[in-house]
């Protein structure tokens, strides 16, 4: 079971155990009632928010100068939240016609998250504005950037932070980009409201009593199953290797029988045992296939390698990156990213190089711009200074022009993510950021 302690969604923190204890022994709950600490020790140190005195002072993330019940509200505390222990899975089972069944492929369906918590305040008036505040926050995020209308990140915590963790091992900080590579903190991503806030049952409220308490319950649907810890950045700002001499020589083959690379690595492929000369199979139409009529292949290429470790995550969970280009003071032309298995841990140029897992191609990156490839929202876009995100899937493409397939580093073993570019293109201020995200199940 999830730790109830904590729960932000959209960038938003609205629930926090630590808070509402605090601003319940300031005096913001009713007389009758009593708000007992049973909360994670040091939570609010690791949040980085040590101490909360009221919400005011706090900067809490439903006050509003403007209204004056938001000052005599506490917060929501969460007594118990279903879905977030593991993603639903189904099979497709077919029965033959003799004995037994065909099994079909494994799918994670959406999560769907209950969450069930009371609102505390000094006044109803405060609980009131605190169930009004909550419903408006649950709504999701106003802007529209790249996957943002899809859903929004619900941030969590699966359990108590242990005291290494709480002495700076991991500290995200207050509904920010997390730090903790391996802490209790974990994200799921196209998250949106699916029953709105409904009122279960009301404590006090009487003639004689100055406030009451509110039960709620709400449901959330995650639309990607995976719970995502921490990105780790594995390199970043890393520059291309200068120019070499070879990099400059194009030598020509007027040898019929050269073939390019696609070409090598295919005829490395097993072919298949010969059968009944006489009764070859019938020849299958051609397919048309979509390709990106922009990729070409260049001259040479100039490549950086970064090494992911095996120690990125552990080996029952699977690995998604997440890149970053800059393209500095020029374009840039023909990048290509190949992740290589590399359970030996040895240099690139020992690898076989028709062994990559996996392929991806970008035909074009303005100058100055930033390429960010997100495969935990299966997204990629550009930024350009003062301009909009823009989507990038019209540039890239996978192998030899076809459709992408997004990258997944699996059975704990070490990778290397190799992005090469065209030489004459890169420029001595292009960089890449290479970052790793764990999904768990």
């Amino acid at each position: 079971m999830a730790s109830t302690d904590w729960l932000c969604f959209s960038g938003v923190e609205v629930a926090n155990a630590a808070r509402v204890h605090a601003y319940a022994q300031a005096g913001l709950a009713p007389a009758h009632a009593s708000v007992r600490d049973c909360g994670c020790a040091g939570l609010a140190t690791i949040l980085g928010d040590d101490p909360y005195t009221l919400p005011a002072g706090d900067e809490a993330p439903w006050y509003d100068p403007a209204e004056t019940s938001s000052g005599d509200f506490a917060g929501f505390l969460v007594l118990d939240v279903e879905g977030l222990d593991s993603a639903p899975v189904s099979r497709p089972v077919t029965n033959r016609l003799g004995e037994g069944a065909v099994i079909g492929r494994r799918r994670y369906g959406p999560r769907t998250i209950t969450v069930t918590g009371v609102l505390v305040g000094r006044t109803a008036c405060a609980v009131d504005y605190g169930q009004r505040w909550l419903a408006s926050v649950l709504q999701g995020a106003l802007a529209c950037g790249p996957g943002a209308c899809s859903g929004d990140d619900l941030e969590y915590m699966t359990c108590c932070p242990t005291e290494a963790a709480a002495e700076g091992q991991c500290c995200p900080g207050p509904c920010t980009t997390m730090t903790c590579g391996q802490g209790v903190f974990r994200t799921l991503r196209d998250v949106a409201l699916l029953s709105e806030p409904t009122v279960q049952q009301r404590i006090g409220g009487c003639g004689c009593c100055p406030g009451e308490l509110r039960q709620i319950q709400f449901q959330l649907v995650a639309g990607r199953p995976h719970a995502l810890r921490p990105a780790v950045t594995v390199a970043e700002a890393v520059p291309w290797p200068p120019e070499t001499p070879d990099d400059e020589c194009v030598r020509w083959s007027t040898d019929p029988a050269c073939l390019d690379e696609a070409g090598e690595c295919a005829a490395q492929l097993p072919q298949p045992c010969p059968l009944d000369p006489n009764c070859p199979p019938p020849d299958l139409p051609e397919l048309p296939l979509p390709n990106n009529p922009c990729l070409c292949e260049p001259f040479t290429r100039r490549q950086v390698c970064v090494a992911i470790p095996e120690s990125s995550a552990p080996i029952w969970a699977d690995l998604v990156p997440l890149l970053e280009i800059y393209s500095g003071s020029d374009i840039l032309r023909n990048i290509r990213i190949r992740f290589y298995p590399n359970p030996f841990g040895v240099p690139y140029e020992e690898l076989d190089p028709c062994a990559w897992c996996s392929e991806i191609n970008i035909s074009y990156l303005p100058e100055g711009a930033r390429l960010t490839m997100d495969s935990t929202r299966r997204t990629i876009y550009v930024q350009c200074p003062g301009r909009a995100d823009t989507p990038a899937e019209q540039i890239v493409s996978g192998p030899e022009g076809r459709p992408l397939s997004w990258p997944v580093l699996e059975c704990g073993i070490p990778y290397l993510a190799c992005i090469s570019a065209d030489s004459t293109t890169i420029a001595t201020d292009a960089t890449v950021t290479v970052r790793t995200i764990v999904r768990e199940i």
